[in-house]
């Protein structure tokens, strides 16, 4: 009688481990988390164009020099580009002004504006550079971004475990218990000594670092 006890205890012991490692199973599939997808934008590689010899669609000059002077006197133009040129009201024209004309006409500028600069989008740059009254070279560069989305994996809430092992008593070892949110744990203790033929039960709580 007391050998068939003992089998009892045994088989219900081994009943309730698999019942809570069910159970555990299940409550792990249904907590399971999907977290949402990160996005983020990733420079592309640039693209380049460039003109070296711009080639004008339209020329218009003007049919009448002195008008024109005359035109960029009266809207100030001409202080603006010449300054040392007007003294009280009065413009002096000197020897030197046709050198003047020959220095900025052989004068380069660079120019570099940037179009736009859009984070979902991409970054535009134009670039010209321009001597003796000509454009006399055309760039553009455009460094798209590329739409990524990263899609995290799926973080269980319970994650059920088991394990088994044995002593130098000698002995058998049996544990089960499940981790919330892969971080900390709690299991079941089940152990039978075969010397003294006795059953221990106990718990431990888990932390993983």
């Amino acid at each position: 009688m007391e050998n068939t006890n003992k089998y009892w205890k045994i088989a219900f012991i081994i009943l309730c481990g698999l019942l809570l490692l069910g159970l555990g199973f299940f409550a792990g599939r249904k907590t399971i988390k999907t977290p949402e997808p990160d996005v983020v934008y990733v420079p592309g590689d640039s693209i380049k164009v460039e003109v070296p010899y711009p080639v004008p669609v339209e020329v218009n000059k003007p049919v009448d020099t002195m008008n024109v002077l005359l035109s960029c006197i009266k809207s100030g133009k001409y202080y603006e580009l010449f300054p040392e040129r007007v003294k009280d009201s009065i413009i002096y024209v000197t020897k030197e002004d046709t050198s003047a004309v020959i220095h900025d006409w052989v004068t380069e500028r660079v120019y570099s504006e940037k179009v736009f600069d859009i984070d979902t989008i991409g970054t535009a740059i134009v670039n010209a550079r321009v001597q003796y009254n000509r454009l006399t070279w055309l760039g553009s560069t455009f460094t798209p971004v590329q739409k990524v989305i990263i899609t995290p994996q799926p973080i269980k809430k319970y994650s059920p475990f088991v394990g088994g092992g044995i002593t130098t008593l000698p002995s058998f070892v049996a544990q089960g218990g499940l981790f919330i949110d892969d971080k900390y744990g709690i299991s079941a203790l089940y152990m039978y000594d075969w010397s003294l033929h006795n059953h221990v039960l106990g718990t431990t709580f888990l932390y993983k670092f």
